[in-house]
């Protein structure tokens, strides 16, 4: 139960207590996926009885502009203090690799052990208060106190560590309750290099808010964001693609749209304006910054789902590459666009290869499957259909309800 009760002798009743929470996203100004998924169990939490603090001294209007993003109620969750804004290696009293690594390539000098402490009482003060921590990490393992705590880790990190970076893990692994991946491609690089157990929680997709046009038009989408860094969206690879079914006088009547953010301004994009003047001469058009109402209209005229995410990485060295989950496929398929999509990091646990969609490992078969589909309505009505169900598994009711039974 969310809600405890504390017995008063002297009024002779039950005074009910409500249960804390805190959620701690160090990227929250970003916005992005990682976002969406730590603000939902923050509503989901607040909807249950928690009181639900987010910790975060940055933007103050940062909760509107999530409500506005991400369609969420969060008008009960409240801004607090965020007590985790010092860089880990001055909070906790021993470093891990990567903590080192980050504060040398900043060239900050490490605290002396009297400040080290001071923190770390700090920390323990503010932690302990609390019922539930719901901590978002870059990698690095917290030290948390709480009554339950539990790390979120989205992206299949894979550092070598020593021994001792190791066993100081191990120790840290013992203050957390639940260990929770957002796929099973994420799960299998955290178990290895934290060797520890984990739990899978697929990130909310808001399929209710998407649906198809019955008037869908001859487009092919890809929503991502236009930047040639990290898990980079490979529209170049998809234009390449483009441009030979395009080749043929059948396909003249199909468009591409490149949907996505650009966090720098558009003059500045080098790689947006790349993609600008390599789809020169060809039926490609650009979204920039669209809104989620701009976006679900686009969803809703496309006829095919395009995702290049993880091309031509080795994703066993490399699976920080490739897209960790997908929550665009999934949005797509809601909305009746068949899926195409690289056969990389957790995109296949979407597809259902032949049946709700297609998965391609070069080129070539991009190319052949898109013109498959093309060719034939049929097919492609039956994989729209098969596809808008198979997006159900993902809906944001699922992830409350797996959300809640790990509490």
């Amino acid at each position: 139960m969310p809600v405890y009760g504390r017995f008063n002798k002297n009024k002779n009743k039950l005074i009910l207590i409500m249960k804390k929470a805190a959620i701690y996203d160090p990227y929250l100004d970003t916005l992005g996926g990682g976002e969406r998924y730590c603000l939902t169990v923050a509503e989901i939490l607040s909807k249950n009885g928690y009181h639900v603090d987010l910790l975060w001294d940055k933007d103050s209007d940062i909760l509107n502009k999530a409500e506005t993003r991400f369609s969420l109620d969060l008008s009960s969750v409240k801004i607090t203090n965020d007590f985790f804004k010092q860089s880990p290696t001055n909070i906790d009293l021993f470093e891990n690799d990567l903590q080192t690594a980050k504060k040398y390539s900043k060239t900050i000098p490490s605290p002396n052990l009297l400040q080290k402490i001071t923190n770390f009482l700090i920390k323990y003060k503010n932690t302990q208060k609390y019922d539930l921590i719901f901590f978002l990490s870059d990698g690095s393992i917290p030290l948390l106190f709480s009554k339950k705590n539990f790390l979120h880790l989205q992206v299949p990190f894979h550092y070598h560590t020593n021994t001792a970076s190791k066993i100081k893990n191990k120790i840290k692994f013992l203050f957390i309750s639940k260990t929770i991946c957002n796929s099973k491609f994420t799960q299998k690089f955290i178990e290895k290099y934290y060797d520890t157990s984990t739990f899978l929680l697929y990130p909310p997709v808001d399929i209710e808010k998407l649906s198809s046009d019955s008037s869908k038009e001859n487009i092919i989408l890809s929503v991502g964001r236009f930047d040639n860094v990290m898990n980079a969206k490979k529209q170049d690879i998809l234009i390449d693609a483009f441009k030979k079914i395009n080749h043929h006088s059948s396909n003249k009547n199909w468009k591409l749209v490149l949907a996505g953010g650009s966090l720098q301004s558009i003059a500045n994009n080098s790689y947006l304006n790349y993609l600008k003047n390599k789809s020169q001469g060809l039926p490609i058009d650009f979204i920039i910054n669209p809104s989620f109402d701009e976006l679900k209209i686009i969803y809703q005229k496309s006829k095919i789902y395009w995702h290049a995410a993880g091309y031509d990485v080795d994703q066993d060295t490399q699976p920080e590459f490739t897209e960790h989950f997908g929550m665009t496929v999934v949005e797509a398929m809601a909305s009746g666009a068949v899926p195409i999509v690289v056969n990389k990091g957790g995109l296949p646990e979407i597809i259902s290869d032949n049946i709700d969609g297609f998965l391609w490992n070069n080129i070539d078969e991009l190319v052949s499957k898109t013109n498959l589909l093309i060719a034939s309505p049929k097919l492609l009505s039956e994989m729209q259909i098969a596809s808008q169900k198979k997006s159900k598994q993902f809906s944001k009711d699922n992830f409350q309800n797996n959300f809640l039974k790990l509490l």
